[in-house]
């Protein structure tokens, strides 16, 4: 009797255990991909004398690395971070260069509600980078540091073809800027709505390619009243990325 208690409840435990394991797929990944980022933004800035707009954004190519890990307690974590060589903001006018770039580290717990699908919540933090050049003469850099949280959805069919997705926003929490060397006073720190897909496809037991996409949203308005000064800017940034992955599953 005491053997057919413990078969049965290692027979309860047992799928669990494999359940946890299974979505490993999408998530004990180490990758690297090629991205093409475009950014449809606007910046407008005024002061007493003048003002000024842009609208309009680059189509850009650009590098990423991530590393995705999960435990058999379904606790997740990402680390990820991407370049884009281009400008966010263009200009018919005259001649635009720069790059964006982020780092972004997300953490959190998966609950399985279905043996092929996990969704739970995560925390998150980003660091962004932008930096325009203008004919030359002129460059500017934005540097932010947000925090928030976010919704991950993962899947595990049984097959070799997966998908996860996230969607979350992160409160601005510092941020610094400056122009031609010059720092800004108190520049504001921009709110960011993220969201993200990919497919993975396992081609081998240790490897598999990927295709996704991700968009981020940054909005920030900035006044500084002594010198009447008056500042906004939305940078909408999506990116298309395509790779290579290592599964240490």
């Amino acid at each position: 009797m005491k053997k057919i208690a413990t078969a049965a409840v290692l027979l309860a435990v047992f799928p669990a255990f494999a359940l946890a394991a299974s979505f490993g797929q999408t998530q004990n990944l180490i990758g690297i991909y090629g991205q093409v980022t475009g950014t449809p933004s606007t910046l407008t800035a005024s002061d007493a004398s003048h003002s000024a707009s842009a609208s309009g954004g680059n189509t850009s190519g650009g590098i990423g690395v991530f590393a995705n890990g999960v435990n058999t307690q379904l606790w997740f974590v990402h680390l990820g971070f991407n370049y884009t060589d281009g400008a966010a903001i263009s200009s018919s006018s005259t001649s635009v260069n720069g790059h964006s770039m982020q780092f972004n580290a997300r953490i959190g717990k998966l609950f399985p509600v279905a043996p092929a699908f996990a969704v739970g919540p995560y925390l998150a933090y980003q660091y962004a980078n932008f930096k325009m050049g203008v004919n030359g003469i002129g460059s500017a850099s934005y540097n932010n540091n947000a925090m928030g949280g976010g919704l991950e959805v993962v899947t595990n069919t049984g097959g070799p073809f997966d998908v996860s997705a996230h969607i979350g926003y992160l409160a601005g929490v510092t941020a610094s800027a400056s122009a031609d060397g010059y720092g800004a006073h108190n520049p504001p720190s921009s709110g960011v709505l993220q969201m993200g897909a990919k497919g993975v496809y396992s081609f081998t037991p240790q490897f598999s390619a990927f295709a996704g996409v991700a968009y981020d949203r940054y909005h920030a308005s900035y006044n500084y009243a002594p010198d009447s000064i008056n500042a906004s800017a939305t940078i909408n940034e999506v990116r298309g990325m395509v790779g290579l992955a290592y599964n240490f599953d």
